[in-house]
């Protein structure tokens, strides 16, 4: 079943919804009859019919109930993982019980709850097809898509494990091995905030991530493997504990420029992590490609711009963009995504926001406090905010 426009010399996106309930389906399809001029959507009433549709077309993003007999959602998505990773996974389903919840977390990339509104769903699917615009490269996508568990030192399951085998364990006892890592910041944020957990409002601390989790839930994840596992191997001479300390060095510069420009609606949070996970795309990079981030280590550049290129040349794409990619696959908010994509943002690009000018001096004052000040004052960025923005990083460096 499939339907399909086709507009002069434009290419539909393709969308596949699969669902088991032919009622399911008959609404989706009436529902986003709209969407027809710049999808090209096609319904599957299982799992075996959506895999055997992909074979003879593959498809950009994958849309799937979670619940339905024979292969269900998890072992789906688990599916296009392996056979697809550049295709988005989401999963659009009801109620689901925490073994399904834990099977699901690795494949799928983003959650979203019946009953759903149709302009969400739209908005999601939209998302993740921006995101893909994002790189041009399928063999980048395809790693950046494949991703199941972000590399990570495995001392973070360890230490986990220790934690919840505990009988008297605490809410700040997770919190501390969370924050230690910036791999497992991110995927538990990306959980925590899925329609998984139906939380009203976005959550950017871990403690409260934790504590809306729940310690029982918090045990099942740590015990079977699920957000806290290695994932693949990382270089030995990538340092994820300097990484972290760099990261929230600029996560909490970037949150005082925020504050003290007035910066409201989520972007101080959104400095604050946009500073923290700048670096979270090195992490697949690296792991994926050892030799070229050995290239980069040994340049050790401290021009942001030359550093760019070497990334673009060795990794086929910066850090920024491959951290950016994988948070907007993930459904983090677009401030946030946009911020990590842009960086090293130059004071000159045309494209960037104060948000992400925010985050790049911060960045830049974190690795040396004249990188941020030799900055060439320009547009935005003028000399007075240059030096208004050196000031509060110097008084925080001083406080410290």
């Amino acid at each position: 079943m499939s339907d399909q426009t086709s507009g002069p010399g434009a290419e539909l996106a393709r969308v596949l919804f699969v669902d088991d309930e032919p009622n399911v389906l008959a609404g989706l399809r009436r529902r986003l009859s709209g969407q027809r001029s710049v999808w090209e959507m096609t319904f599957a009433s299982g799992g075996e019919e959506a895999l055997a549709l992909m074979a003879q077309q593959p498809v950009d993003v994958v849309v799937t109930d979670m619940r339905m007999p024979g292969m269900d959602g998890a072992q789906l998505l688990g599916e296009v993982l392996r056979l697809y990773p550049a295709t988005a996974r989401i999963v659009l389903s009801g109620h689901a019980g925490l073994e399904s919840i834990i099977a699901a977390i690795g494949p799928t990339q983003q959650y979203l709850a019946k009953p759903c509104e149709t302009d969400t769903l739209v908005a999601a699917v939209e998302g993740v097809l921006r995101i893909r615009d994002m790189l041009s490269c399928d063999q980048i996508r395809k790693a950046l898509g494949g991703v199941e568990n972000l590399p990570k030192p495995p001392r973070v399951h360890t230490e986990m494990v220790a934690v919840v085998s505990t009988p008297d364990f605490t809410i700040a006892d997770v919190a501390a091995v969370v924050e230690r890592d910036i791999a497992t910041v991110a995927e538990v944020l990306k959980l925590v905030n899925s329609a998984f957990f139906v939380i009203p409002q976005p959550v950017e601390s871990i403690t409260r991530a934790v504590a809306l989790l729940g310690m029982e839930t918090v045990r099942s994840l740590a015990l079977s493997g699920a957000v806290f596992r290695p994932g693949p191997q990382l270089p030995e001479s990538l340092d994820v504990e300097e990484l972290r300390q760099r990261g929230l060095h600029a996560g909490v510069l970037a949150q005082r420029i925020a504050v003290a420009e007035g910066w409201q609606h989520g972007a101080p949070g959104h400095a604050f992590l946009a500073g923290l996970l700048h670096e979270l795309g090195l992490l697949v990079l690296a792991s994926g490609n050892p030799g070229g981030y050995e290239a980069i280590r040994r340049a050790a550049l401290a021009d942001p711009g030359e550093l760019q290129q070497l990334e673009r040349r060795e990794f086929g794409c910066t850090v920024g963009q491959a951290g950016g990619y994988l948070l907007g696959l993930w459904g983090f908010p677009v401030a946030l995504v946009q911020a990590v994509a842009s960086q090293p943002c130059q004071p000159t690009g045309p494209a960037a926001v104060p948000l992400d000018h925010a985050v790049a001096f911060a960045v830049r004052y974190a690795r040396a406090p004249e990188l941020a000040t030799a900055v060439v004052p320009v547009g935005y960025l003028d000399a007075e905010r240059v030096a208004r923005w050196a000031a509060l990083c110097a008084g925080h460096r001083e406080a410290g």
